[in-house]
């Protein structure tokens, strides 16, 4: 039986309050939204993903165009994305000349001889896959970016009309971070997870993250009788009493209710379902 889909995305959470830029953020997000219903026909995958590509493309926002500077003043970019047939995923590290990673990361997953590039490696597989790198000195092009003022990690979970289930997730990582750091967002069950329960996408501390495997905890969750809601609440309960960790997590479980729950000071999301939509910048 078709059921209507559900889409739910977020623009990172963390310690910095934006809410004097909410009418922006959520407009962003609206975009997000948007993109991803209408390419929700082509699937849960195609609905994560074209959310995911415009929040890479809004200089609001941690991730391709907008991300964060590390130590050394460039960019080195994450992304990952997950369909929860077959578990089947594809990511990438340490990009630093490819605007939306997303797609690099969806390459990956769809070539299916390696589940996670970083690098050089990488980037010489978008362009034998026909995707087009950009200068890396335009990613690192904005002074501003510099103090880390801008968003986080955006990311999106999706089941759509088939029931079928994925997320996708894109980052710039810690502002300022060691070059070749790999935060959770490249990494399956930390950052993101999809399975036939559920999907999840974290944001915040990467690491806090990387050490719970929070992602694939939130879907276990779903697997023992939880609601989405329920289940991102005990996840950040558990995030912050195992491993003093800070930040958010949005979920969507097979029943196509979302879920969000974080710890940090703010955080930027919005769903929308059958029922009707939701956003906040809190």
């Amino acid at each position: 039986m078709r059921r209507m889909p559900t889409l739910a995305v977020h623009g990172g959470a963390g310690r910095l309050d934006r809410r004097a830029r909410r009418a922006e953020i959520d407009a962003a997000l609206e975009r997000a939204l948007g993109a991803g219903f209408d390419a929700a026909g082509g699937g849960a995958l195609d609905a994560a993903v074209a959310a995911v590509r415009v929040l890479e493309d809004d200089p609001l926002f941690n991730a391709g165009t907008g991300a964060v500077l590390t130590a050394t003043g460039g960019v080195e970019l994450d992304a990952a994305v997950m369909v929860a047939a077959g578990l089947r995923t594809g990511a990438v590290a340490g990009v630093i000349d490819f605007a939306n990673p997303v797609e690099l990361a969806r390459a990956v997953m769809e070539d299916g001889r390696h589940v996670l590039l970083s690098g050089a490696g990488a980037s010489r597989f978008g362009i034998d896959c026909g995707l087009a790198p950009i200068d890396p000195a335009r990613l690192a092009g904005a002074a501003r970016r510099q103090d880390g003022s801008l968003g986080g990690t955006v990311g999106a979970v999706c089941r759509d009309d088939r029931g079928a289930l994925a997320v996708a997730v894109s980052t710039g990582g810690t502002a300022g971070k060691l070059p070749g750091r790999v935060g959770d967002s490249a990494l399956c069950g930390a950052g993101f997870y999809a399975d036939l329960a559920g999907a999840a996408c974290a944001t915040g501390h990467g690491e806090d993250f990387v050490r719970l495997v929070g992602c694939r905890r939130a879907v276990e969750l779903l697997a023992g009788g939880m609601d989405a809601q329920t289940a991102a609440d005990r996840l950040i309960e558990e995030l912050e009493a195992r491993v003093n960790g800070l930040g958010g997590i949005i979920v969507v479980d097979s029943a196509g209710r979302p879920g969000v729950a974080h710890n940090a000071p703010y955080m930027s999301w919005a769903w929308r379902t059958a029922g009707g939509s939701a956003r906040w910048s809190d």
